[in-house]
C-alpha cells in the first residue's frame, strides 16, 4: 500500500463522507485533540460548546485545517478512523500478505487480484467503507478499479436512508411482536397462577369445612357424653 498522496487530496475524494468519517472519532478528538489544542477551537469554535457541534460542524472545520495544509492532523484523522475499523485493517493486511509480506511495499496489483480484494471486502463490509479504506491507505488499485468503487460507494450511500427507514420499520413491526408475545406470556402466568390460586383457595375452604364439621361431632359427641 504506497502511492502515498497528501491528505489534503485524500479528503477531497472522501468529501461525500466526511461526516460519517467524523461521526466515528468524532468523541476521541474530543476528549483528546481539541482538550489539547485549544488555538483550534478558538479558531474554528469560537464561543461555542465543544459538547454541541454538529458532525457537520466538525468535518468542516477539519478538512479546512487539512486543507491548509496539517498533514499530521490528516494523519492523525486517519489514524484514528483505521483503529475503529481495525477488523477491515486486518482483512486487508491478510489478503495483500498474500501477494507480498511486506504488503506496503506493494506497488500495484493485478487486475485479478484487485477485483478479488474487492469483491471480498466489499460483500463483508459495504462499498462507502471500503473506498474510504482505500483512499485512506493508499491501497494500490488501478485507477478504472477505484472510479468504479467510488461509483459503487455513491450508490451506496444514495440508497442508505431508504435502508435505515426500511430496517426501522421492521424493528419497530419486530419490536411490536416481541412485546406481543411478552403480553401474552404474561396473561398466561398470571391465568395459572390465579387458577393455582383459585384451587388452593377450594382446597382450603373444603379441609375448613372437613375442619368443621369434625368439631360439630366432637362438640354432638361430648354433649351426649355429659348427659
Amino acid at each position: 500500500m504506497i502511492k502515498e498522496e497528501l491528505y489534503r487530496a485524500k479528503f477531497e475524494k472522501l468529501q461525500p463522507w466526511l461526516n460519517e468519517i467524523m461521526s466515528v472519532i468524532k468523541k476521541d478528538l474530543k476528549n483528546e485533540h481539541l482538550l489539547k489544542t485549544p488555538s483550534f477551537v478558538k479558531k474554528h469554535f469560537p464561543k461555542r460548546a465543544i459538547d454541541k457541534l454538529t458532525n457537520e460542524e466538525f468535518a468542516a472545520a477539519y478538512l479546512k485545517e487539512v486543507a491548509e495544509g496539517d498533514e499530521e492532523l490528516g494523519e492523525n484523522i486517519v489514524a484514528r478512523w483505521v483503529m475503529k475499523n481495525a477488523e477491515l485493517y486486518q482483512f486487508f493486511a491478510s489478503e495483500l500478505s498474500k501477494v507480498n509480506p511486506k504488503f506496503d511495499e506493494i506497488e500495484s496489483l493485478s487486475p485479478e487480484t484487485g477485483a478479488l480484494l474487492l469483491n471480498a471486502s466489499i460483500g463483508q463490509f459495504g462499498a462507502v467503507t471500503t473506498y474510504i479504506f482505500c483512499v485512506m491507505n493508499a491501497v494500490v488499485l488501478s485507477e478504472e478499479q477505484m472510479i468504479k468503487l467510488r461509483e459503487m460507494a455513491i450508490a451506496q450511500t444514495a440508497q442508505t436512508p431508504v435502508r435505515e427507514e426500511k430496517s426501522s420499520f421492521q424493528s419497530i413491526e419486530q419490536t411490536c411482536e416481541h412485546y406481543e408475545k411478552e403480553i401474552r406470556k404474561l396473561t398466561d402466568k398470571y391465568e395459572k397462577r390465579m387458577q393455582g390460586v383459585e384451587r388452593k383457595y377450594v382446597q382450603d375452604v373444603e379441609g375448613l369445612k372437613k375442619q368443621i364439621s369434625q368439631l360439630h361431632k366432637k362438640m354432638g359427641a361430648a354433649i351426649v357424653a355429659g348427659r
